[in-house]
Formats: C-alpha cells, structure tokens, sequence
C-alpha cells in the first residue's frame, strides 16, 4: 500500500566523487521501499558533519549524485512487503537506509527517504518533528556510547559536552542511566551553559585547565569509570585516556586514535596509556550502519530498534531532549551555511534543525 506522491524530486546533496562541498540540488527520482523498508516523506531533519565529510571524500564510495540528510522524521507514505509494525500515514523517526542517500529537498513540501524497519521509531504526538528531526544519528551515537556501558552510581566524563553527541550523551548518563556524576569540557560561556543545562554535574573548560588533572582530583585520584569521547580530536583522547580510572571503560565515538583524518593514519599513544591502566578501548561507530554490504544480525537489529524506540520515549518522559540552536529551512544555501558553521566549529552548541515542510 502507498499514499499517492511524485515520481520526482529536488534533492540536495553532492554530485562530484571528492571535494563536492558546497552541496547542490539535483532531481532525483523517488526511491521505492525494499522489504524492510519504509518510504519516509521528510518533514524534520538536522544538520550532522557527516554530511560535509561525505561530500568531501564521498568515503562510503557510492556513485553520485548522492542526496545527504540522514536524520529524518515525517510520514509514512509506503512500506515493503516485510514490514510489520508501520502503516502509511504514520508519524516516524528514523536514520535514513545505510544506501547513502538521505532525504533533504528544496521547495518547502518535503523530501523523501527510505529507513530500515529496525532504524525507524513511531513518533509519540506528543513530541514536534523538529525535535525527532534532531535526534537520530546524534542520539545513535550517544547510545552506542553509553548504554551497555555506564551503570548506577558511575562516574562519567564526556569532553565536548555541547556538541550535538556531546549533550545528548550528558542527558543520557545523568538522567537516563543513573550515572551519580557526570563531568563534561568546554570552552565558552555557551558551552558551559548548555553542559550544565544538558545535566553534568561539573563544567571543565579546556582551555583554562587541565581537565585530566581536574577529572582525577574530582574522583579522588581514581579517574572516571566510563569516560565517552565524541570529539574527534587526537589531542582530546589523550586527556580523555589518562582521565579514566584502572579497569574502567574508555569509549570512543568513531574509528578512534589515530584515525581523526581518513585521509591519513598517524601514531597515537592512546592504547599504551590504556594498557597501562587495564582500561577497555571500545569504539561507537554509527557508520558502520550506513555501510550497505554490511550483513546486521538479529540481536544488533533488536538493539538499533530498541535504541530509536528509546530516543522517543525518553523524549517524552523529560530525560533526554535535544536543544535546537537554530533551524533553518531546507534550502541549498541555508544548509550550505549551516554545515559551514559546524565544519569551522564557529559556536554551533546542540543541533541545527532543518525545517522541510514550510510553504
């Protein structure tokens, strides 16, 4: 069954193989569900830099022109032939389908987008498609990070606490896992208050100070019990390494030390200091869902289920919500300059919303 729709659309993203940033708008035909999957019509999105990555080194290798947006919230307007729990006209959640392509269009009426059945959450009335918009890949990342992880009464430290990863993951400890203490790092007034709004129980500013040092003295010299590191930066793990107490978990968001460019690897001190410590290395990489010859088994997809259906039921009990900074409209230069903002990180704290259904 389908809710009737064009054939075509507006997309936006890159059409080149590398070095396709600024992104461009190109029609795109409207992509049919496979069995597992929903057709999304896109209302809500936000801005992620995986988005400018992508077309800058097109890592994933698909062929162009590649529609981006991969947070998506909107209607259902088809399903395949083995979903069981969505109907057409249901209100979703969902990370866009691991193909590459995402759902952001020009014209204000709406992009479309295909999501595994198993990425995708019903969307309670009760929370806005701005906000849904705002959470999937972000959101994924923080729960990777964090769920099988952190335990009552842990203490946690989380550098980059502001970023769009960054404040989810704070809300997720200190609310949603019952962490007792949570530390977090920034480096501006704005930083500082969306960390502490977001949660942590103490605000760092890297800047001004030695934040492993702090994090050791705030723990009795014992360290954090899970430290969770989204920030892609070298200089960061290193800290965040030394920080995490002996036999604790150092969890990182991507392919981790060493790798922060993917155009080059360079040695990083990091396992050493963790050997040293009899601390886990674990890394959270939500890329590996985008990664379409990737075979996901039953219980990962029974996890990612369980992960979206977390990412709105917390959102309605007041645990873990997003702070929009700024929404925009779903225009080639609107987001053009949105994710120049978070490419130059140019105070960008929580999320930019993209807003795709405003004429």
């Amino acid at each position: 069954m389908a809710m009737a729709h064009p054939t075509t659309y507006e997309a936006i993203g890159y059409t080149g193989d590398k070095n396709s940033f600024p992104l461009v708008a190109f029609p795109r035909e409207i992509p049919a569900p496979r069995p597992d999957e929903l057709l999304i019509n896109v209302i809500g999105s936000s801005l992620n830099p995986l988005e400018f990555k992508l077309a800058d080194l097109n890592f994933f290798g698909n062929t162009p022109p590649v529609a981006l947006g991969f947070d998506v919230s909107g209607t259902v307007v088809a399903v395949g032939k083995d979903v069981k729990d969505y109907a057409v006209g249901d209100s979703v959640v969902a990370m866009s389908d691991c193909n590459g392509n995402g759902g952001w269009a020009t014209g204000g009426s709406g992009g479309y987008a295909v999501a595994r059945e198993y990425l995708s959450a019903k969307k309670p009335e009760a929370v806005s498609f701005a906000d849904a918009g705002a959470l999937p890949v972000c959101f994924l990342a923080a729960y990777l990070g964090l769920f099988e992880h952190v335990r009552p009464g842990d203490t946690v430290y989380i550098p980059g606490g502001a970023g769009g990863v960054g404040h989810l993951a704070i809300q997720m400890a200190a609310n949603a896992l019952g962490a007792e203490k949570v530390i977090s790092s920034g480096s501006s007034n704005g930083s500082k208050e969306l960390i502490l709004r977001s949660g942590a129980h103490t605000f760092l500013d890297y800047k001004l100070e030695d934040t492993t040092q702090r994090v050791l003295d705030l723990t009795d010299g014992r360290g954090a019990d899970v430290v969770f590191d989204p920030t892609y930066s070298e200089q960061s793990y290193v800290g965040s390494a030394k920080a995490v107490r002996h036999g604790g978990k150092w969890v990182v968001l991507g392919v981790g030390p060493g790798r922060t460019s993917r155009t080059q690897i360079t040695e990083s001190p990091v396992d050493a200091i963790l050997a040293e410590k009899s601390a886990k290395h674990i890394n959270a990489n939500v890329l590996d869902y985008f990664m379409g010859s990737r075979v996901i088994e039953e219980a990962t997809k029974d996890f990612l289920r369980g992960a979206m259906a977390a990412s709105m039921r917390w959102h309605v009990k007041d645990l873990v919500r997003p702070v929009v900074s700024e929404e925009i409209v779903s225009s080639v230069e609107a987001i053009n300059a949105g994710l120049s903002k978070l490419r130059q990180a140019s105070g960008v704290h929580g999320k930019i919303a993209v807003n795709l259904s405003y004429r």
